[in-house]
């Protein structure tokens, strides 16, 4: 696999979140899934050390996923082909702006076909 150009991330992230409507998730869903048709990009907030699960509810596969820590592009989570049903469980531990992308097609590794942007918080003191 071809190895990307931290910048080259970022900056496709940050155009990708510029002037997207999107749609606030409950903080509590420990399930994030990576099939929720909407318009631009979709974001969700959770609490900082909150484990969840990222599921790919498609009847394909997804491509080259990735999360990456946006403020300073650094990947935390590449797969080369996520299959339909997978799933992995995992918490962020920093609080900070993450972006969930992947592709439809195998080939399509320069360009993303959709992100999940997600904000991670300071955990609710009860």
């Amino acid at each position: 696999m071809a190895q990307s150009k931290p910048i080259s991330i970022v900056l496709l992230i940050g155009i990708l979140l510029l002037g997207f409507p999107y749609g606030a998730v409950d903080a509590k869903v420990p399930s994030i899934s990576l099939n929720k048709p909407t318009e631009g990009m979709s974001r969700i907030t959770i609490s900082k050390d909150t484990p969840i699960r990222v599921s790919n509810d498609f009847r394909t596969a997804l491509y080259n996923l990735i999360i990456v820590k946006f403020s300073s592009g650094k990947k935390m989570v590449s797969i080369d082909e996520f299959l339909p049903g997978q799933t992995f469980d995992m918490e962020f531990v920093r609080e900070g702006t993450y972006v969930i992308c992947y592709s439809l097609h195998p080939k399509t590794e320069s360009m993303k076909d959709a992100c999940l942007q997600v904000n991670v918080g300071a955990q609710n003191q009860a």
